[in-house]
């Protein structure tokens, strides 16, 4: 019995011995299996970097240039502004629109013909213009006739920190506050041809039959020296500095078509008529007796009050002023001869233009633009066809 017991276990101990080595030789066959692949792997991506280095080899070098993007005039969105002007602020000019003052010098130049033109009511029906130019190294060589300042331009001036250009100004009395007075209040620096009088800036052009009032000229050459005699602050301070939305592409105002625009200030001041032509994909008015073209059209109602002011000059005769509120409320934008509603407001001090609800910002079409300051209480009106 004990013989038999020894043969079981010495077979058992074959048994095993024989399946270790099975297991060890299945181990080294798994192993030699799983290197095999690993090296083929490694030599296909080896194949495929000698390939890579060969296609990219072939491949000839080509230098890339960045275009950096267009310098945009802020006022009109339109590229190759001048480049050391960014950042800096503009001018707003005071020029007459009397019949005697037309065609004032300067206002249809080809190249440097205002910016932004706005225009409203001074006293008697009559208005007056503001020019804006976003660089004050770039004026035409004259511009006028060049006349006295008004409360309400001074302050649409501030809503694009301008520095402001005139001669001469209204004066505070009789219940009346006038230029002088808004000039200090406010803070805001102005060139007044009566107090600096440099024949660098200011002179007289005699060349038309007219009263010596319609003869004041400023010539641009000699605006950045002025500044610089006065030392005033030239970079722009962008939080009182009104910022249109210029499109990308441009497009029709609005839905309704505008190939005419018609306006009045109010019921006692100018009439204007703007007819659009698609050659250009301007508007153009003659009623400065000269040929005046504008992208951009935008009439703004607001509240006007109309004060007296007696003993005007000593004469003894009284003068009623116009006044503007600046109080925001509705208007028009035309361009590329169609036309929407919009809303306008003052917002942290600045011009902001909103579609008729009052909720998305007014795209303009990039160019020079006018602006009609009609009185919304007083007859003012706008009228497309």
């Amino acid at each position: 019995m004990k013989k038999k017991t020894k043969i079981l276990i010495s077979v058992l101990v074959i048994l095993l011995l024989a399946g270790a080595a099975t297991g060890l030789g299945l181990k080294a066959y798994h192993d030699r299996l799983v290197q095999e692949e690993l090296d083929r792997q490694a030599k296909m991506l080896e194949d495929t970097r000698k390939d890579m280095v060969a296609l990219t080899s072939s491949i000839p070098v080509v230098d890339v240039i960045l275009i950096p993007d267009p310098i945009l005039n802020p006022l009109t969105g339109i590229e190759g502004y001048n480049e050391d002007a960014v950042g800096k602020r503009p001018v707003a000019v005071v020029v007459e629109n009397s019949p005697d003052a037309r065609p004032q010098w300067g206002i249809d130049d080809p190249e440097k013909a205002p910016d932004i033109i706005l225009e409203g009511e001074v006293e008697g029906g009559i208005t007056r213009t503001l020019w804006f130019y976003a660089d004050y190294t770039a004026l035409p060589d004259q511009i006028g006739p060049i006349r006295s300042a008004r409360p309400p331009f001074i302050r649409f001036s501030e809503l694009f920190d301008a520095i402001f250009i005139h001669w001469g100004m209204s004066a505070t009395g009789g219940g009346y506050v006038g230029a002088d007075s808004v000039f200090w209040e406010d803070g805001v620096d102005h060139i007044n041809e009566m107090s600096y009088g440099n024949g660098a800036l200011f002179s007289r052009d005699y060349s038309r039959p007219v009263s010596s009032e319609h003869t004041g000229v400023l010539f641009g050459a000699g605006v950045e020296g002025a500044l610089k005699d006065y030392g005033f602050r030239t970079e722009v301070d962008e939080d009182a500095f009104s910022t249109f939305t210029f499109n990308e592409e441009p497009k029709k105002a609005g839905k309704t078509t505008c190939n005419t625009l018609d306006m009045g200030i109010s019921s006692i001041s100018f009439t204007h008529s703007w007819t659009y032509d698609k050659k250009d994909e301007c508007y153009h008015c003659s009623d400065y007796a000269t040929d005046v073209s504008r992208k951009n059209l935008l009439v703004l109602f607001d509240s006007t009050g109309y004060i007296p002011k007696a003993n005007y000059h000593g004469t003894g005769s009284t003068v009623v002023y116009c006044d503007y509120g600046l109080y925001g409320g509705t208007g028009v934008y035309a361009s590329l001869g169609g036309m929407a509603d919009i809303t306008w407001a003052i917002e942290e001090g600045k011009l902001v233009i909103r579609d008729e609800e009052g909720k998305e910002i007014v795209g303009l079409n990039p160019g020079k633009t006018w602006i009609g300051w009609a009185s919304s209480n007083y007859g003012g009106w706008a009228q497309a066809s």
